[in-house]
């Protein structure tokens, strides 16, 4: 058989498999396979590797995830940059790294759900300032996957493409993107073993450096920090759907300095504003950004016309940030 022909004969039979492949549902909702996404995350035994990558930095992880007794099991692998090793087994946490690290100081910041969850979002708490549609399907990691786009319904927010698992609703890529449609932060499995193929054995932390310390903990499931009812400080203007979601004050350790915390939400992007007195160094307006992550500075008038710095911190276009910082004020 000539070489062209048996091409053609390849494409042919390949693209019957593919329209004899089961079509996605017509039911079946984006917003439902969003929440199967979700709950995805929480079941399903996957041993796979990825990539992380957010301004200028990337990173290459391997994660492994099972529930073994109702009880959920998971081993993180940095694999380039300082060796780190995180193991999981319910709510205790074991952290093996080596000294220096500076994830040491970051323990209280560990997500309570499954690691993968730290390196995307929850979105299936998305508000109707977003469009949500299926656009699609493509591959990845070698997997048919399904393609959801959620598009801001102003430029004051990011969208998001997401890439699911045609079989199991896990998420296998994401990307958050400007305006123009470029990407800011990448998250995507380049292999992936999912299922019965996963082994147990993954599970169990390598052999330990002398030189590693070995942390223990138990995750902080409490609840966040409720909205105070009198917020002296307050935003004079936010984004259509953006809400005060928690606030909090706390003391600078090894200053006797108060800063006053808030967060806001619109239940899928975030950002934080944080208040506190001048420092002594003084301080200006400044705007600086590393991938989808902006930083904004203003200064302001404070209690009794005090001067004070805001510092405003999230995933938001710089001019909406900008104007957020701006409009803080002291009531």
């Amino acid at each position: 058989m000539r070489t062209a022909q048996r091409v053609r004969l390849l494409w042919a039979a390949a693209l019957w498999l593919f329209a004899a492949a089961p079509a996605l549902s017509t039911e079946m909702e984006p917003r439902l396979l969003l929440s199967e996404m979700n709950e995805a995350f929480n079941t399903v035994s996957y041993d796979g590797v990825f990539t992380y990558f957010s301004g200028s930095e990337l990173a290459s992880l391997r994660i492994v995830h099972m529930v073994i007794d109702g009880v959920q099991h998971e081993r993180l692998l940095h694999q380039n940059g300082a060796p780190r090793e995180i193991v999981r087994v319910g709510e205790e946490v074991v952290c093996i790294l080596m000294p220096g690290d500076d994830l040491l100081t970051l323990e209280a910041n560990l997500p309570a759900g499954p690691f993968a969850r730290s390196f995307v979002r929850r979105y299936d708490a998305i508000s109707d300032y977003y469009q949500l549609r299926y656009f699609g399907e493509d591959r990845v990691a070698d997997r048919p996957a399904i393609r959801l786009a959620l598009t801001p319904n102003d430029g004051n927010r990011f969208g998001y493409r997401l890439w699911l698992d045609r079989e199991t609703r896990l998420l296998l890529k994401s990307e958050l993107v400007d305006g123009e449609g470029s990407p800011l932060e990448i998250f995507q499995f380049s292999s992936i073993v999912i299922g019965e193929g996963v082994n147990e054995e993954a599970l169990k932390p390598a052999g330990r450096n002398q030189t590693a310390k070995v942390s223990n903990f138990t995750l902080d499931t409490q609840a966040s920090i409720p909205v105070a009812e009198d917020v002296r400080w307050q935003a004079e203007w936010l984004p259509a759907g953006f809400t005060l979601s928690s606030t909090h004050t706390r003391r600078t350790m090894g200053e006797d300095k108060m800063v006053n915390t808030l967060m806001f939400s619109d239940g899928l992007a975030g950002f934080s504003v944080f208040i506190e007195d001048m420092p002594p160094a003084g301080a200006a307006d400044m705007v600086s950004r590393n991938g989808a992550t902006v930083a904004v500075t203003h200064l302001t008038e404070g209690p009794e016309g005090g001067p004070h710095l805001i510092t405003l911190v999230g995933e938001l276009p710089t001019a909406t940030a900008e104007r957020i910082a701006q409009s803080i004020r002291y009531r």
